[in-house]
This record gives C-alpha cells, structure tokens and sequence, in this order.
C-alpha cells in the first residue's frame, strides 16, 4: 500500500515548493478566474436554447473552450514546476512563452477531451450501459495520457504528434511505476472532489434561497476549485515522472536517484 499513498507525500513536497515560491500557484488562479464565468456563461445559454442542435454545438463549443483553459493552465505549471526543480527559480513569463508555443497542440487535446465528454452524455441519455463502460475506460486513458504528454509538448516544444508518441515511448519504459501513481492521485481525487462536491450543494442550496444565480455561481465556484486543484496536483505528478523517465532513458538506468526532488522524497 505503501507505494500507492506516496502522492499524498509529493503533494506535501509539492506544497513545500509552493511555499518557497508562491508563483507556482498562479495557473491555478487563473484557471478559476477565468473558468468559472465562462462556466456560468455557458450554463446561462444552454438554459435559453431550445434547439437540440443548438444545444450540442454550445456544448460541443463551450467544453472545448473549458478544457483548453484548464489544459492551458496545465502546461503553465508543468513549465513551473520543471524550473522550480530544475533551477529553483520559476518564472511565469518564462512559462507563459513555453505554453503559448504549444497553445495549438492544447487546443487539440482540448478538442478530443471535449469530444470524450460529449460522447458520454449521449451514452448516458441513451442509457447504453456497455457505451458508458467504454467511453468511462476511454476517457481515463485519454486524460491521463494529457497529463504526460503535456510536459513532453510545453518543456521539450514539440508538436502534438510528436509529443504523444514520446510519452508512449515513456510509458511503455515507465521505470517510476507511473500507474501506480494514477491510482493515488485518483484517491486523493476522490477525497477532494467529495468534499468540494459536497461543500458545492450546500452552497447551492444555502444561496438559492437568495436567488438561483448567487446559488450556481456559488456551485460553480467550487466545482472549478475541484478541477483547479486536482489538475494542478495530477500535472505536478506527471512533470515530475516525465524528468525523471527522461533521466532515466539517458543513463540508461531507473535509480529512485535520477528523479526530481519532490518526487525522489516521496519515494523515500
């Protein structure tokens, strides 16, 4: 078990690193300033549209822009983090340069992630059991494979392409037990979101009373806090495995040595 509870010490390694600089906590913020209107602003129209049509292109349009904002602010704190570990002085000009290269690798994965999404809730509308298995199996693939590729197409400033197939390469090696990893911060995910869901209906509830729109807000407040939060742990994780397969490919080793701090203090 214990190598399935080291998240929970790199997320305090982590944290430590924030402590030391408080700009690796700036993607976050933005995520959240930025999201959460753009959230309740597709919510507005969707409660105005009548057209089924209509619907799926706000959807379609509206969870693609969602996704490349929080992808966006993804490849913000892997470029971060890799300077934080590698020179202890990160950037955000610096970080913003890197992510902006490859805004339109993100927007791809932005593109698919929304299309995963999509192809769920019509699995769920037509309660298609097997289609709901396959889609839940795809998209967990898919977003995990995000989250590696990420540091591969912002640090390196490859292409999309090129990315996904060199951390297919890294995967395939995976000499820091990666998946176990998946599975942690999924746990720890699970925590988070239990709590932040469950903080964001009381909320809803509490505020409704003033008026509906206090009360969504309020809702949407914290289920982006959610997604800011474990989006930023979950990129924190992967950068960090990416440094350390990369070292690991070059000295054609997979000493615990070779890994970044905060991970290699995990490990220990």
């Amino acid at each position: 078990m214990d190598r399935y509870l080291r998240v929970f010490k790199f997320m305090f390694q982590v944290w430590g690193m924030v402590r030391q600089n408080s700009t690796l906590l700036k993607p976050m913020i933005y995520n959240l300033v930025i999201a959460v209107p753009c959230m309740a602003a597709l919510s507005v129209l969707l409660g105005l549209t009548e057209s089924q049509g209509l619907t799926y292109a706000l959807l379609a349009g509206g969870i693609t822009l969602l996704y490349f904002i929080d992808y966006f602010c993804a490849g913000l704190t892997a470029s971060l983090i890799y300077d934080q570990v590698t020179t202890g002085n990160a950037s955000f000009d610096d970080a913003k340069k890197r992510t902006m290269a490859a805004s339109s690798g993100i927007l791809i994965f932005a593109a698919i992630s929304a299309a995963f999404d999509l192809m769920s809730s019509y699995a769920q509308e037509r309660d298609d059991v097997l289609g709901k298995i396959l889609t839940s199996i795809l998209y967990a693939v898919w977003t995990t494979a995000t989250f590696v590729v990420m540091p591969a197409m912002v640090i390196e400033g490859v292409s999309f392409g090129t990315a996904f197939a060199r951390s297919k390469e890294l995967m395939k090696q995976d000499p820091t037990n990666v998946g176990t990893g998946v599975i942690g911060i999924a746990a720890a995910n699970y925590v988070l979101g239990g709590v932040t869901f469950g903080l964001a209906h009381v909320a809803n509830n509490a505020l409704s009373n003033i008026h509906p729109i206090v009360g969504a807000m309020a809702f949407f407040t914290f289920v982006n806090v959610y997604w800011a939060v474990s989006g930023f742990v979950k990129i924190s994780y992967f950068t960090c495995f990416y440094m350390w397969a990369r070292e690991c490919e070059k000295q054609g080793s997979s000493s615990p040595e070779l890994a970044p701090a905060p991970l290699a203090a995990a490990m220990s």
